[in-house]
């Protein structure tokens, strides 16, 4: 992945933005451990991030679209209210059990609702209006995420976009990954319907607010 901080400047990013559970410590040892592809764990300040959204939108209702180890799925579970729902869309059965342990272990297990089977299948079976949603799955599938996303979004509601920059991938986009990628943040900047930001913060994190 493109380091696009510094070490020292994205560790005093870290140093200066709200303390978190002990679980989310657990989560990446255990992601560090039993994962060969660790770095697709969505990280602290993309978590961060992710929270102040959905307080700022009061949100209660969430999707997310690749789940992995549940880092994320957790922090936004945190976030929401005694009432509130993350549905986590993952594709691997035994990832979900062991998000499912880490949610009971955090105690918000009412909060997580797994749905356990390809994304876009899942995507079709659920009902809106969401708060917000957040893609952080198979690239290629991208813009495809994005549209049916956006239809399960209620106006006002947020759209973010784990790995909008692929590692600068997207600068030059050769693969069929970054290539998608690319299309997905062309089309969301011409999109009339949002408005966006592009931010480099980690991989890149796009986000889209329904008007």
């Amino acid at each position: 992945m493109l380091e696009l901080l510094p070490q020292d400047i994205d560790a005093y990013c870290r140093s200066h933005t709200s303390a978190e559970a002990p679980i989310f410590k657990e989560i990446i040892d255990y992601t560090n451990a039993s994962e060969s592809n660790p770095q697709m764990l969505s990280g602290y300040l993309v978590g961060a991030v992710l929270q102040l959204l959905i307080r700022s939108l009061g949100a209660t209702r969430v999707v997310e679209v690749g789940s992995f180890t549940g880092f994320g799925t957790l922090k936004m579970a945190e976030a929401l209210p005694p009432e509130g729902e993350v549905h986590a869309l993952e594709l691997e059965a035994s990832r979900g059990h062991k998000i499912r342990e880490f949610a009971r272990q955090a105690g918000w297990e009412s909060k997580v609702k797994l749905h356990i089977g390809p994304a876009l299948e899942s995507l079709q079976e659920l009902a809106g209006p969401f708060d917000l949603a957040f893609i952080d799955a198979d690239k290629e599938n991208y813009p495809n995420y994005y549209a049916a996303c956006k239809a399960l979004i209620r106006r006002g509601g947020v759209i973010v976009i784990d790995n909008a920059l692929f590692s600068g991938d997207v600068l030059d986009p050769q693969q069929p990954a970054a290539r998608a990628i690319d299309d997905t943040n062309t089309f969301i900047a011409d999109d009339s319907d949002v408005a966006n930001v592009l931010l480099p913060l980690r991989d890149g994190l796009m986000i889209a607010q329904l008007l």
